[in-house]
């Protein structure tokens, strides 16, 4: 292959990563919006839940799939599926409706940003491997940046629907750049792909998300299901030959801790990107402008913590950094939960320090996991690390709304004024500038009040897993032990 086809190839793989990251950024910030529009906000959060399940659990089958068919064949078929279901969320008029498009994108963003990943396997050196991961950070810090600004702009000058219309031409940009770039000779390897595994999972983990948002007596029956349903996903891995996920690999303990922490980590980062820009912007009353801007230290903390791994791993080890992640992630945690004072300055100091921890932890433990493991098991740990966090972001983000809407509806029930409303329409009468210029000055902090009761319950959980996940990180081994299954590997290399 030329060095201009594996340009080209890049290029097509960054606007790929963008694509997926600029869509977690601006679909956040247009949220308010959105739910001033469609209503709904009591299953607001089934807009992201919705897409981080589906962006998850077909993983494993994406990348089967690609050994079999090629990757160049799924990877048109995930960007497609994401296209159509950006295109399908624009014209949404209900609440209902967008969350089950974004379900639609999710399902195909599953095969677009791991099989992008694959190609670079494929084509470039470990050392060349190393530089275009650097690229890669790049575009992630930013689309942290411009993200925010775009969803913004969008929203203010012309329609939220362009949030998700925008997605439609630029996947239309990767398809062909790629198309015409990458050519591969398939070599069909026979695997057995574990769809019924996948399945069981998927109705496991939606169970605990129906479960979670349920305020009704069925609560109880949908969380007894699910479990049921994932004790049984457990006894089906443990007897299929290939499984979506292997449990043996948790036996390790620099893998449970890795994972257990990416799975704090998904809370931390989903739960603020879906609830930080409405405070923002119901409480403080902001733009959607400002409201996006609230995210983007986060966003920049992380790709910045994270390159800086890469100098500082063989001089302190990765115990050290994750520690010291953990740290800055339950100091960040802690000042949005237990400080009453969310001023801009507090809240841009808070989110870099969380970005900042969460980039320096997550970043080592990758590093940690794929070195406590012979190289032909790197692929199941690494990617076992991102299904954690996305499945943790999608958890997160419903036990988060439950909290959401428990603290507004006991805020509403103490308030004499406030008796007939619900949930609902206190935060859209604050999200709507029409709505909200109309109320008396003592009816309007009475709701800004209120919202802020419950959003201030959500940062209090959000404190409660950034503890969790210090916690975690002292419980790190200095070094990983050695993978204690015989396979005839190259030897692997210990970090710290």
């Amino acid at each position: 292959m030329t060095s201009r086809a594996k340009t080209w190839i890049v290029v097509s793989i960054m606007l790929a990563m963008m694509l997926t990251a600029l869509d977690m950024t601006i679909v956040g910030t247009a949220m308010p919006s959105i739910v001033s529009d469609l209503h709904g906000v009591s299953i607001y959060s089934w807009v992201f839940s919705a897409y981080l399940l589906t962006s998850t659990t077909p993983i494993p089958i994406y990348g089967k799939l690609a050994d079999m068919l090629g990757r160049k064949r799924v990877f048109m078929v995930g960007t497609g599926l994401f296209m159509i279901g950006s295109a399908l969320a624009g014209v949404s008029q209900s609440m209902p409706e967008l969350i089950l498009f974004r379900a639609l994108q999710g399902l195909g963003a599953a095969g677009v940003l791991p099989v992008a990943l694959t190609i670079v396997g494929d084509i470039f050196t470990l050392e060349q491997r190393g530089r275009v991961q650097g690229l890669f950070s790049g575009v992630w810090a930013l689309s942290a940046v411009i993200g925010p600004l775009t969803g913004a702009a969008i929203v203010e000058h012309v329609s939220w629907r362009w949030v998700f219309y925008i997605n439609v031409p630029l996947g239309i940009l990767v398809m062909l750049i790629l198309w015409l770039a990458f050519h591969e000779q398939v070599e069909s390897h026979g695997h057995a792909i574990d769809y019924p595994g996948t399945v069981i999972l998927t109705a496991g983990v939606t169970l605990v998300l129906l479960g979670l948002l349920d305020t009704g007596t069925t609560r109880e029956i949908l969380l007894g299901i699910a479990l049921v349903t994932l004790v049984g996903f457990v006894f089906w891995e443990q007897h299929f030959s290939e499984p979506v996920l292997p449990l043996s690999i948790f036996r390790h303990r620099m893998i449970l801790l890795g994972n257990i922490m990416n799975f704090f980590g998904g809370i931390i980062m989903f739960g603020l990107i879906s609830y930080m820009p409405l405070f923002v912007q119901g409480v403080q009353g902001q733009s959607p402008t400002v409201s996006g801007q609230a995210i983007t230290p986060m966003m920049i903390g992380w790709p910045l913590a994270a390159l800086s791994i890469g100098s500082l791993i063989k001089k302190v080890g990765y115990r050290v950094l994750g520690i010291l992640g953990g740290t800055l992630v339950m100091l960040g945690t802690a000042w949005l939960g237990l400080v009453g004072d969310r001023t801009t300055l507090v809240l841009v100091g808070s989110m870099l320090a969380i970005g900042a921890g969460l980039g320096f932890s997550l970043t080592s433990l990758l590093i940690g996991v794929q070195n406590a493991v012979p190289w032909n098991l790197r692929g199941v740990v690494t990617g076992s690390t991102q299904f954690f966090r996305n499945i943790g972001g999608a958890i997160g983000v419903a036990i988060l709304a439950a909290v959401f809407n428990e603290g507004l509806s006991r805020a509403i029930s103490r308030a004499p004024r406030l008796h007939g409303l619900n949930t609902a329409s206190v935060t859209e009468t604050l999200l709507v500038p029409r709505l909200r210029d109309r109320l008396a000055p003592t009816l309007h902090q009475l709701l800004l009040s209120t919202l802020n009761h419950g959003l201030a319950a959500v940062f209090l959980t959000i404190f409660g897993i950034g503890v969790l996940a210090f916690v975690t990180m002292l419980a790190l081994p200095a070094k990983p032990r050695a993978w204690d299954q015989e396979a005839e590997t190259a030897p692997t290399e210990e970090v710290g």
